[in-house]
């Protein structure tokens, strides 16, 4: 095995290249890659899952947000040790009921639930049509995320900040169809609840 493994391996040292920096899954057969958490202080606390999305977004799909939120707070639960999580109804009633809600400081927001920590969503797009198409479906979502923690010095600074934006289909658009539509809402959805919870805990990424 060791003379073929030399083998293999002796064209890239001839040819001048540093056989440490080619792909670990075709040297070994690795397929996937250790990757930390972000952000490692959300087990144990309470947490409010706080969307704001365009006023665009909530006219073309009024239930976006709150769809969002539960997703999202579900696969962080699985995965992030003694979290819970302020039901979102009482969020969405809040923020109902509270039109100027967004201009509030988040250690007001905060207060209203008893939470230790604020998820912030930035809903900046979502939509299940390809763009400029009628005729084509594709999920997408492009969000900006910002953790406030409560019980600290600074509860209005946020202590955690990502961007995700992502595609379903990756591979390309769908004909437009009822059937294509739900799919692909329900894919994208679920796929940003994943990389979403991915932020907050160990996990294995897959090397493309």
């Amino acid at each position: 095995m060791r003379k073929y493994f030399s083998l293999f391996l002796l064209p890239f040292l001839l040819s001048g290249c540093n056989w440490l920096e080619f792909p670990a899954y075709i040297l070994f057969g690795k397929t996937h890659e250790k990757v930390k958490a972000e952000y490692t202080d959300l087990e144990g606390k309470r947490i409010a899952v706080i969307i704001a999305g365009l006023p665009a977004i909530d006219f073309e799909d009024p239930y976006a947000r709150l769809d969002l939120a539960l997703a999202s707070a579900e696969l962080i639960r699985q995965e992030v040790d003694g979290v819970q999580f302020v039901e979102q109804e009482k969020i969405e009633r809040f923020q109902q009921e509270n039109l100027d809600w967004i201009s509030m400081p988040m250690s007001q927001i905060g207060g209203q639930f008893g939470v230790d920590r604020i998820i912030y969503i930035e809903l900046m797009q979502f939509t299940t049509m390809e763009t400029d198409s009628i005729n084509l479906v594709r999920g997408r979502i492009w969000t900006q995320v910002s953790i406030y923690e409560l019980d600290s010095s600074g509860p209005n600074i946020p202590k955690y900040e990502t961007e995700i934006e992502l595609v379903y289909p990756e591979q390309g658009p769908l004909p437009m169809s009822d059937t294509a539509l739900i799919d692909a809402r329900q894919q994208v959805i679920l796929l940003y609840g994943q990389e979403l919870s991915r932020k907050f805990h160990d996990h294995k990424r897959k090397i493309r």
